[in-house]
This record gives structure tokens, sequence and C-alpha cells, in this order.
């Protein structure tokens, strides 16, 4: 695949998982004043990540989807921005909660998602 093509498939599917993020994380309540929005991104992105990477899936369809649609849907910066904002606030608890929800749930998702590649 010529290196331009990969580059607009790539745009392409980052115009996707941007409009998709906006949705998705939108549509998430705040609960009890943490951020669910962007945990439930993450932690969907990090599922078909892991599910995409560990399968037999041919590259032509691996960097559209992993590097654009997966990469503007998830988003470490958010995360970042909302765990210290939420510190910067004094809610201490809240932000650890939201930082350990992530990290965990993320990790839960890119296990389901190797498991999910091993067993299809």
């Amino acid at each position: 695949m010529a290196i331009l093509t990969s580059m607009l498939l790539v745009g392409l599917g980052g115009s996707i998982g941007a409009c998709l993020r906006f949705l998705v994380s939108g549509a998430m309540p705040s609960i009890n004043g943490l951020p669910t929005g962007t945990l439930t991104v993450n932690t969907i992105g990090t599922f078909i990540l892991a599910f995409f990477t560990y399968s037999t899936i041919g590259s032509d369809i691996i960097y559209p989807v992993t590097i654009g649609t997966l990469g503007s849907f998830t988003t470490f910066s958010t995360f970042a921005y909302e765990s210290f904002h939420l510190m910067e606030e004094g809610s201490f608890y809240l932000s650890f909660t939201n930082i350990a929800s992530n990290v965990t749930f993320c990790l839960i998702g890119a296990g389901l998602g190797w498991l999910l590649a091993t067993l299809i």
C-alpha cells in the first residue's frame, strides 16, 4: 500500500473515531462527579485495539482502524486533564478513582481483546 493511500485511510479513520468519541463520550453521564465518558471510550478502544493487534487481520485494515479510528476515539490527554482537574478542585478521591478505573478497565479491555482474538 502506498504511503499516501495509507495516510488518507488513517486520516479517514481519525475523522470517524473523533466523531464516535464525541457521540459516545457525550452520551455518558458523569457518575457522582466521575467523568465516565472518557473511561468508556478508553475501555472500548483498548478492547478493540487489543483484538485487532492480536488477530490475524491484515495490515491494510489494521492501520486505518488502530492508528486512525482508535487513535482519535481514545484519549489519554483528556483522561490526564480530567484527573488533574479533579485534584485541582480538591477531589482527590475522585481523581484517584478516575485514574484507577481507567487503568483497571483498560487492562481488562486489553485482556478481553486478546482473549477474543485468540479464540477466533
